[in-house]
């Protein structure tokens, strides 16, 4: 169930409903809620604790319910996507083979040894 919030008065306590998976439909303040936006590609969610089980719930947050937010001067966490996410790694693909393989080396005590003396220090 999307957010609903009105911010017609962003000072006064602006009553927002949201959706705890446990207790259903929630009253909080925008006091009450985190927003956290990926630099990145935009990407939104907001995250509360339910007032009523203390469970900790995290949504996906639309772009526009991003920009009321904003608006409303919610606590705001910007983040940005690792920079693995644009790795492309060379040689070829690792197969079940190679899973096995690894899985198997691991089987013997002497494995982490094995590995150390591959590595110059």
């Amino acid at each position: 169930m999307p957010m609903t919030t009105s911010v017609t008065n962003p000072s006064a306590e602006t009553s927002v409903k949201a959706t705890c998976p446990d207790c259903g439909d929630v009253e909080l303040t925008l006091a009450d809620l985190l927003l956290r936006v990926c630099m990145d590609d935009g990407s939104g969610a907001y995250s509360f604790t339910c007032p009523g089980c203390g469970l900790r719930v995290s949504k996906t947050a639309e772009p526009v319910v991003v920009e009321v937010l904003l608006a409303s001067d919610v606590t705001f966490e910007a983040w940005c996507l690792p920079a693995e996410m644009n790795e492309r790694p060379g040689g070829p693909r690792i197969t079940h083979d190679d899973v096995l393989e690894f899985h198997l080396q691991l089987q013997d005590a002497e494995w982490f040894a094995r590995l150390a003396a591959t590595v110059n220090l």
